[in-house]
C-alpha cells in the first residue's frame, strides 16, 4: 500500500488484518475483470484480503448530510466477508465495488478503465440518498482520483468513551449486545413463536423469504469488456429474513444470506419441486451470510431442508458467529418461502435462455408466471426490461 498518514497506520497496525491472497487467486480474480486492477489498489491485494478499517470517516458526506464511515474493504474471497465484483445489477461494468458506507447501502467504487472524461483508478462514490429524476438506484460523484488518495482521507474515528457506571440493562434490552451476557444454557428450542435462537435465546421472526437473482452481464472473452450475455447469466439465491418490527436498528437479528450456494449443492442445477424437499446446502460455498445489518457474519453454514409444502420449505439454518471475542451458535428452524426469480433483459426473447444458463434447467411455465415490468432505463450503459417469475404454489 501507498504510504499511511501515522495514525492511520496506527490504527491498521492495532487490528488482525486478513491474510493475502495466494498469487495464483490474486491472477485468476484479475483474468475475471474486464481490465487490470490500477496498481495502488493490486498492492493492497497482494498485502492483504481486503482490509479491517475498525471504522473510518472517509471525509465526505452523504446526501442526507451523515458523515460517511467505512469498516472494511471487500475481499477477494471468503466466507462472511463482502466479495469484490465488477459491475452489477446497479453499477456501470467498469467499475467495481470495494468498500460500503457503515450502515447504508451506499458504495465506493473504483473505476477499472479508462474513460474520455476520468481516468482508470478513478474512485466514485455511489450515493442512493440523492435525489435522481432517472430509475437509478445510486447517483454517482468522483470522490478521489486514484485509491491512493482514498486512502489518504481515511481518518480513525475514537471510539466512544466507557461510561463511569456501566447502565442496567433494561428487560427489552437483547442479551446479544452485552458481552458479559453468557450463552443460555440449555438454550431454547427453536419454536413456531421463536424460529431463530442466537446464542442459546429464542427471538421471533415475520418472514423469510428465498429469492433468486439473475445477472445477464457477463466478461466477453474477446474483449475483456462486461457485456449483455443472456447466455452465459449466473444465478444468486438470497435468503432474507425479517423481524417483526417496521424498522430493523444496526446489530439486531436480521439474518440474510446473500448468496446460498444452491447450485453447488444440486450439481449445478436449480432444484425441482421434489429435489426441494431434501436439499442440503453447505457447509461448502462462499455463503456471504450475517445475521443483522452491520452485525458479525455467519460462518460454517449449513441449510437442510425438512420437509416442504406447497412453495413453503420447512429448513433449518445452523451457522457460527463472533460476539465481543467468542464463538456463538445460529440456529433458525422454521418456514422459509420460496419467493420470485428476478432478471433484467433487453428483449422478451432473451428470457429463457437467461434463465435455463444461469439455473441448468429449463421452467416449466405451468409452475411459474412470468411478469414484465415497464422498461427501465439505466444510462449510458444499458436499457433493460425487468421480468419476475414467480411460482405458482403447487397443492403438495
Amino acid at each position: 500500500m501507498p504510504p499511511l498518514p501515522p495514525s492511520l497506520a496506527a490504527h491498521l497496525a492495532s487490528l488482525f488484518q486478513p491474510s493475502p491472497p495466494t498469487s495464483e487467486q490474486l491472477e485468476h480474480f484479475e483474468r475475471g475483470l474486464p481490465h487490470p486492477l490500477p496498481a495502488d489498489y493490486r498492492e493492497l491485494l497482494t498485502l492483504h484480503n481486503g482490509l479491517e478499517l475498525g471504522r473510518c470517516a472517509t471525509g465526505t458526506t452523504d446526501a442526507l448530510g451523515d458523515e460517511v464511515h467505512l469498516g472494511t474493504l471487500f475481499a477477494i474471497r471468503a466466507e462472511g466477508r463482502e466479495r469484490l465484483e465488477p459491475g452489477g445489477e446497479h453499477l456501470p461494468p467498469d467499475v467495481m465495488a470495494f468498500a460500503r458506507h457503515w450502515g447504508s447501502i451506499n458504495l465506493f467504487g473504483i473505476q477499472l478503465g479508462d474513460r474520455p472524461d476520468s481516468p482508470a483508478g478513478t474512485i466514485w462514490f455511489f450515493d442512493s440518498n440523492a435525489d435522481t429524476d432517472t430509475a437509478d438506484l445510486f447517483v454517482a460523484r468522483v470522490h478521489a482520483p486514484s485509491f491512493s488518495a482514498f486512502l489518504e482521507r481515511l481518518t480513525p474515528v475514537p471510539e466512544a468513551p466507557a461510561p463511569s457506571e456501566p447502565e442496567a440493562a433494561s428487560e427489552e434490552a437483547p442479551p446479544w449486545n452485552y458481552p458479559e451476557a453468557p450463552d443460555q444454557v440449555p438454550p431454547d428450542a427453536p419454536s413456531p413463536e421463536k424460529p431463530l435462537v442466537l446464542g442459546g435465546h429464542g427471538h421471533a421472526m415475520a418472514s423469510a423469504v428465498l429469492d433468486v437473482r439473475i445477472d445477464t452481464w457477463a466478461q466477453d472473452v474477446e474483449s475483456s469488456q462486461y457485456r449483455y450475455l443472456p447466455e452465459r447469466s449466473t444465478a444468486r439465491y438470497i435468503l432474507e429474513m425479517e423481524p417483526p418490527h417496521s424498522t430493523v436498528e444496526d446489530g439486531q437479528p436480521a439474518p440474510v444470506a446473500g448468496d446460498v450456494p444452491v447450485l453447488h449443492a444440486n450439481g449445478g442445477r436449480h432444484p425441482t419441486l421434489d429435489e426441494w424437499s431434501s436439499l442440503i446446502v453447505g457447509p461448502e460455498g462462499d455463503w456471504e451470510a450475517w445475521y443483522g445489518n452491520d452485525a458479525p457474519a455467519l460462518v460454517h453454514n449449513r441449510l437442510t431442508v425438512l420437509s416442504r409444502t406447497g412453495a413453503e420449505l420447512k429448513v433449518r439454518w445452523e451457522a457460527r458467529y463472533a460476539d465481543h471475542g467468542r464463538e456463538r451458535a445460529f440456529l433458525f428452524e422454521g418456514p422459509v418461502q420460496l419467493g420470485s426469480i428476478h432478471l433484467y433483459v433487453e428483449t422478451p426473447e432473451d428470457i429463457d435462455r437467461a434463465l435455463e444458463a444461469a439455473l441448468g434447467i429449463r421452467l416449466l411455465p405451468e409452475e411459474w408466471t412470468r411478469q414484465l415490468h415497464p422498461r427501465q432505463d439505466r444510462g449510458s450503459w444499458h436499457d433493460v426490461l425487468p421480468v419476475t417469475l414467480t411460482l405458482v404454489s403447487p397443492v403438495r
